[in-house]
C-alpha cells in the first residue's frame, strides 16, 4: 500500500516537472515582455490603486471605468516611457556608430600620433625617463589593435541597427504585447499575485513579506538609482548640448552608468571633458562647464538619492554597479534592472532566513 502511494507521488511530481518545463518553454519567448510589463506595473501600481479607490463599486459602469483606467495606464506608459526610450536608443545607436567611424578615421589619418615623437610616444618616453619601464610597448601594435577593435564594434553596432530595422514588425508586435500585458496586470494584478502566492509551497506570511519586499525594492531601485542616474544623464546632456560637446548623448549615457561608481561617480565623465574644454575651447567656458556639471550633476545627487531611497535599500553602490554590468552580460538589456534586482532580493531572502527564528517553509 505504501509502495503504491510512493509510486503515485513520484508520478505526480514527474507530471508537475513535465508541465512546468512545458510552461517555461512556452513563456520563455515572451520573457522580456512579461518582465518589463511586471516591473512597469509594480512602479505605477500605487498611482493606479489610488484612482481605483476613488471609484464606487456599487455605481453603474464601475467595471467599464475600471477597464478604461487600466487601458489608459497601459497606453499612457507606452507613449510616455517606452516610445521615448526607444527613440533615445536609436539616436544613441547612431551616435555610437558615428563615434566609432570618426575615431577610426582619426587614427588612420593621424599616424603621427603613434610615432615616437607623437603624443602617445611622448607619454611613454615620459615614464621611461623616470625609470618606469612599460613592458610590450609597441606603438604600431597599439594602433593596429585600436583599429581592429573599433572596426569590430562599429560593425556590431551597424549590424544591430540593421537587424532592428529589419525586424520592425516583430518589434511593434512586442510593444503591443507589453501594452496588452499591462492592461490585464492593472485589471487583475492583485488576483494574479494571490494565485502566484498560493502556487508556491511557502507559508503565506513569508510570501507576503517577499512580495511586499519585491514591490518595494523595485520601486525604490527605480526611484533611488535608475531615476537619479536618469536625472544625471539628462542634466549632463542639456549642459553638454549647450556647450556644443560632440557626442553629448553618448557621453550622457556613459555618465549614467558611471554614476553608480562610489566616490568618483559621474565626475569620471564630465571632469575630463571640462579639462579638455579648458585647453581646446576657452578657459572661461571650461571652468563654467565644470562648475555647472559639479553642481547640477554630482552635487545634487547627494540630496536626491538619500531623499528618494530613505534608507530602504542598504546596498553599497559598488555592488549595484557590478550587478548592472553582470546583469547586462548574463541577461542582455534585461539585466539593467534584473541584475541589481536579483542581488538585492538575494540579500533580502538571506536577511529573512537569518532574522526569522524557527522558519518553516
Amino acid at each position: 500500500m505504501d509502495s503504491k502511494k510512493t509510486v503515485q507521488t513520484i508520478f505526480i511530481f514527474a507530471l508537475l516537472a513535465l508541465f512546468l518545463t512545458a510552461c517555461i518553454a512556452m513563456i520563455y519567448p515572451f520573457f522580456t515582455v512579461i518582465l518589463w510589463a511586471t516591473l512597469l506595473y509594480i512602479i505605477f501600481r500605487p498611482l493606479h490603486g489610488k484612482l481605483i479607490l476613488k471609484l464606487d463599486s456599487k455605481k453603474k459602469f464601475y467595471k467599464l471605468k475600471k477597464n478604461l483606467i487600466a487601458g489608459l495606464f497601459a497606453v499612457g506608459i507606452l507613449f510616455i516611457i517606452i516610445i521615448p526610450l526607444i527613440f533615445i536608443s536609436f539616436l544613441l545607436l547612431q551616435e555610437l556608430t558615428a563615434f566609432f567611424q570618426n575615431a577610426l578615421s582619426f587614427i588612420k589619418n593621424n599616424p603621427s600620433y603613434f610615432s615616437k615623437d607623437g603624443p602617445f610616444g611622448n607619454i611613454f618616453n615620459f615614464f621611461t625617463s623616470r625609470g618606469i619601464d612599460i613592458p610590450n610597448f609597441d606603438l604600431a601594435s597599439i594602433q593596429n589593435y585600436l583599429i581592429s577593435f573599433i572596426q569590430s564594434y562599429s560593425s556590431k553596432f551597424l549590424s544591430l541597427g540593421t537587424s532592428v530595422v529589419s525586424k520592425t514588425g516583430n518589434f511593434i508586435i512586442s510593444l503591443l504585447f507589453v501594452v496588452f500585458a499591462l492592461f490585464f496586470f492593472f485589471l487583475d494584478g492583485q488576483y494574479l499575485i494571490e494565485v502566484f502566492k498560493k502556487a508556491l509551497p511557502v507559508k503565506n506570511v513569508y510570501m507576503d513579506i517577499l512580495t511586499q519586499k519585491f514591490a518595494e525594492i523595485t520601486r525604490k531601485l527605480f526611484s533611488g538609482y535608475i531615476l537619479v542616474a536618469l536625472y544625471q544623464g539628462v542634466a549632463s546632456f542639456i549642459i553638454m548640448t549647450i556647450f556644443h560637446v560632440r557626442g553629448s548623448l553618448l557621453f550622457s549615457v556613459i555618465l549614467m552608468f558611471a554614476s553608480f561608481i562610489p566616490i568618483f561617480g559621474a565626475s569620471i565623465v564630465w571632469l575630463p571633458i571640462g579639462i579638455v574644454m579648458c585647453f581646446t575651447v576657452s578657459m572661461f567656458k571650461g571652468i563654467l562647464f565644470l562648475l555647472l556639471c559639479g553642481f547640477c550633476v554630482s552635487f545634487l545627487d547627494n540630496f536626491l538619492r538619500p531623499f528618494l531611497l530613505k534608507d530602504r535599500i542598504n546596498i553599497h553602490p559598488l555592488i549595484i554597479f557590478f550587478s548592472i554590468l553582470g546583469g547586462l552580460k548574463v541577461f542582455g538589456m534585461n539585466g539593467l534592472i534584473l541584475g541589481p534586482l536579483v542581488v538585492i532580493l538575494f540579500f533580502t531572502v538571506l536577511d529573512l532566513l537569518v532574522n526569522t527564528k524557527d522558519m518553516e517553509l
